[in-house]
């Protein structure tokens, strides 16, 4: 899990589509059709935003530093 589920705010909106984000991760979002949906497409857009910042290299949010290494 990249983003501990207790860090990832997960709400219904006026449609029905279940969206989650996080304030680690600003920008970054997903939604499903329910919670469980949502989340896991969360973790999966958090890891993807994540390695575009190591490939690009920008800078990691200071949450995510220690968990994220660069390799050759």
């Amino acid at each position: 899990m990249i983003v501990p589920l207790s860090k990832v705010q997960i709400r219904q909106d006026e449609d029905g589509v279940w969206i989650a984000k996080s304030l680690l991760l600003p920008g970054c979002h997903a939604q499903g059709r329910d919670r469980g949906e949502a989340a896991l497409r969360f973790q999966q857009a958090a890891k993807a935003q994540l390695e575009a910042l190591l490939e690009t290299g920008r800078p990691i949010p200071r949450a995510f530093r220690d968990k994220f290494v660069l390799t050759a």
